[in-house]
């Protein structure tokens, strides 16, 4: 048998015989790996993968405008009358598209399809590249009475028959004509997960430019525009075109009395566009969360090759007379190092399949961890660019470990080595390199620790922050109104208290707490958290400055349901919502925003004119609250100040937040017959609970707060086992002198100390490296990156605090073992 595959054999032996040199490897490696493969798969899928259903990316270029309500609440302008317009003005430029996903229920034969619902212009096929597989084109001069549904649907609905065209289907009660087939489209940004199961409703543009506009409707409709251009390199508008357009929009849309109304909210609210390529618009911030953490497990990575790097110098320098042996027999020192390099391959290769298949369980997992927050999810899977990386990782970290793993070996060296007894310290082994390493792996700790530290807090702070309320066992019931003249008539009237919308509501809640035994229906809407926002605003007559506010609804019971503390005066009674009257109440942001002078007490009684025409009498405060948080999950809360009104102004889905005793539990069924014989323009009935709105709000800053928290944790393990090894390495190799100290009369507590001053100067060394690039270079970094929070002192002090901690009982526990034991035994066996 030759010498290489000698060593290859000895190699795969040496798994099973030495494992306090493989299971360290094969374990260490093969996890962190896992961590390098798995981001690796996941950006090689979202930045380079051909995105499914849209050809054009190349062509593509995309538009945001959206109005600044405040430093964290931002909304689009974007109509489907608003895109046609802008799409004429600007049609030099290329052909202007858009498109809004949301959530769908599609009843096929009596089965509910979840389904993913697009409102899409008529050239988005077009503009996407999408392609339409058969029947009619989205290009339609009638679109209203059809839709088009995805390959999915068409396959999961109608086992896949061309006979389908021309058939109906019920969506929202409605009956629609199937027009055609299109691909499933995936690659669309949205804020929830895109199903491959669609159904698009298609407006045509030349029709909706003939309708009329509500102007002064922020929308938010369509999130983003979608251009299409002959190279994908247009130059997009900019914020002042933009605005020259707007302005000009409104005044051809708005008759002469509105105008200038609408122009001083316009001009009076902050603006910003925002060009990208469609990519970079689809993934938005996840392009920063993968640059963050492909540099953060790159860090693991190298933390874990030099500490294994320790423990095969370590490992090697105990086979300096074998080594001599060899290259006294004539062997180069470049064969001597491919043998090291075979003997070590099979535990190479080992860990990469423990990388890969630690790899293959986190993409799986994806879904369970991730939720909707990651786009194409089900497209990331283990590539060829994946594969390619571990057998590329393997072999340069094998050709590293082989090469310096004997670094230190010369010749002369090893003669001394073979003619001395091999009493104390080996000539071969001055230590140096594995002392540097140290150094450099404390301080590659200490930086990915104040990151890790800095950005936990962060999504600690964000998931549990005081809400200002408690939600208990609270629910949100979820109607859809199907007749769109019917969502007319309940918006119009003259008076909310005898209005048809207030007796429709007060039915739908009595309905609710006679089929729910002891239920009670809060308010009719939403509750104190939710997906929602209604925004809008109105000029303090004071200061004669516009105040942007959150409208929330009350009723009788809401503040003492959910605890939330009246500071002054008192909510308004269950008898004043029946008589209507015109009574409000404010939290603390609104009170200081139009009364900052005066105290809670004296704002009670206060009038607010919120009605920008005066149409309806000025609003009398009757209370004072506690601020509170409408939605969570984010570090940086919307801090708009609110105003609590009894006065409900129904849309297409209305909303009924319900309290059960605590344990019992609310479904869909319990409601659902009852809902469609009594209301048959119902549909849509939906039951999730507060808390589940917490946690999906709340599921990013988890995600984000659990994988920091683990890397956190390893990379202190990194640390801390990279730092014993090297002591146990130091301490065997001074077996012999410590066992000379301690047979002269030396203490157990001095050889200690003696040991903790060798590795003092290592420790201050890497720390304070690390320390000093830390502090520099993450407020450095965090400029460029939003998603870093602010640069804590305190956080950063308690870090090197506990690293130092870790590192002192990393050298004492392995030294502790080698001095405590039998001196004499040590002198024998030296």
């Amino acid at each position: 048998m030759s010498l290489f595959k000698k060593s290859l054999y000895q190699g795969i032996i040496r798994v099973f015989s030495l494992p306090r040199l493989s299971v360290p490897l094969i374990l260490t490696l093969g996890l962190t790996l896992g961590a390098v493969l798995s981001v690796i798969s996941i950006s090689s899928t979202l930045l380079y993968q051909p995105l499914q259903g849209v050809k054009n990316e190349a062509l593509l270029q995309t538009l945001d405008y959206r109005f600044k309500m405040s430093d964290t609440l931002s909304v689009s302008y974007w109509n489907m009358n608003r895109l046609a317009d802008f799409g004429e003005k600007f049609s030099d430029l290329g052909e202007w598209a858009g498109v809004a996903p949301s959530e769908q229920d599609v009843v096929v034969n009596n089965t509910t399809f979840a389904t993913t619902r697009y409102d899409a212009s008529s050239n988005i096929l077009s503009v996407l590249g999408s392609q339409l597989l058969f029947g009619d084109n989205v290009t339609l001069e009638s679109t209203e009475q059809y839709v088009w549904i995805s390959k999915s649907l068409w396959e999961n609905a109608y086992a896949g028959v061309k006979s389908v065209i021309g058939k109906q289907i019920t969506i929202t009660n409605q009956q629609y004509i199937i027009a055609g087939v299109i691909e499933d489209v995936m690659a669309i940004k949205s804020t929830r997960a895109v199903l491959p199961q669609q159904v698009w409703f298609i407006a045509n543009l030349a029709k909706v430019k003939t309708q009329t506009d509500s102007v002064g409707n922020i929308s938010n409709d369509i999130d983003t525009l979608i251009l299409k251009s002959a190279n994908g390199q247009a130059q997009l508008p900019s914020q002042a075109q933009v605005d020259a357009w707007l302005e000009d929009y409104v005044t051809r849309n708005v008759d002469g009395d509105q105008v200038q109304m609408f122009m001083d909210f316009m001009n009076n609210t902050t603006k910003e566009a925002k060009g990208s390529s469609y990519r970079s618009n689809m993934l938005g911030e996840t392009e920063s969360l993968l640059i963050a953490l492909f540099t953060a497990v790159i860090g693991l990575l190298l933390m874990a090759t030099l500490n294994l790097l320790n423990l095969f110098i370590a490992h090697y320098q105990g086979r300096t007379k074998e080594f001599a042996i060899q290259l006294s027999l004539g062997a180069s020192l470049t064969k001597v190092r491919l043998l090291v390099l075979l003997e070590n391959l099979p535990s190479f290769i080992l860990a990469a399949i423990t990388g890969l298949l630690v790899t293959g369980w986190a993409i799986k997992s994806l879904p369970l961890i991730a939720g909707d927050s990651l786009p194409m999810i089900d497209a990331i899977s283990i590539n060829s660019t994946t594969m390619l990386a571990s057998i590329a990782i393997i072999f340069v970290l094998s050709a590293l470990f082989s090469a310096l793993a004997l670094v230190d070996i010369d010749k002369q060296a090893l003669g001394n080595n073979l003619n001395s007894s091999g009493k104390g310290i080996q000539a071969q082994s001055n230590q140096w390199l594995s002392r540097a390493l140290m150094i450099v792996q404390l301080s590659i700790a200490s930086i990915l620790l104040t990151a890790s530290v800095m950005i936990a807090m962060q999504s600690y702070q964000a998931v549990y922050q005081d809400t200002g309320y408690d939600i208990g066992n609270s629910y949100e019931i979820g109607v859809t109104v199907s007749d769109e003249e019917y969502i007319t008539q309940l918006n119009t009237f003259d008076s909310y208290g005898k209005s048809e919308a207030k007796q429709f509501l007060d039915s739908i809640s009595n309905l609710i707490e006679q089929e729910v035994s002891n239920s009670q229906v809060i308010i009719p809407n939403y509750g104190p958290l939710s997906d929602s926002l209604r925004v809008n605003a109105f000029r303090d007559e004071a200061s004669g400055e516009r105040v942007i506010h959150q409208i929330k609804t009350l009723g009788a019971e809401y503040f003492s349901t959910f605890n939330i503390p009246v500071l002054a005066g008192a909510n308004v009674s269950q008898a004043q919502i029946d008589n209507d009257e015109d009574r409000i109440v404010i939290d603390e942001n609104m009170a200081k925003t139009l009364f900052s002078n005066l105290s809670y007490q004296e704002v009670i009684g206060k009038t607010i004119q919120m009605s920008p025409d005066g149409s309806t009498p000025p609003s009398i405060v009757t209370g004072v609250v506690a601020n509170t948080l409408s939605q969570t999950g984010s570090a940086e809360t919307i801090d708009l100040p609110s105003v609590y009104s009894h006065r409900i102004r129904p849309g297409s889905t209305m909303q009924f937040t319900v309290m059960l005793p605590a344990g019992r539990t609310l479904t869909p069924a319990m409601l659902e017959s009852e809902v469609k014989r009594q209301f048959p323009r119902l549909t849509n009935l939906t039951v999730q609970s507060l808390k589940d709105i917490w946690q999906r709000q709340t599921l990013n800053q988890r995600l984000s707060l659990w994988i920091v928290l683990a890397m956190t944790g390893l990379t202190l393990f990194l640390a801390a086992i990279g730092v014993a090894g090297l002591t146990q390495m130091t301490t065997n190799h001074r077996k012999y002198e410590l066992a000379v100290r301690m047979a002269t009369g030396a203490k157990q507590a001095k050889l200690v100390n003696f040991i903790l001053k060798d590795a003092l100067s290592m420790l201050v060394v890497g720390l304070g490296l690390g320390f000093i690039i830390s502090v520099f270079g993450y407020q450095k970094i965090s400029q460029s990156l939003e998603m870093l929070p602010d640069f804590n002192w305190l956080a950063m002090a308690s870090l090197d605090a506990v690293l130092v901690i870790i590192v002192i009982l990393s050298v004492i526990m392995p030294a502790w073992r080698v001095i405590s034991s039998d001196p004499m035994q040590a002198l024998r066996e030296e």
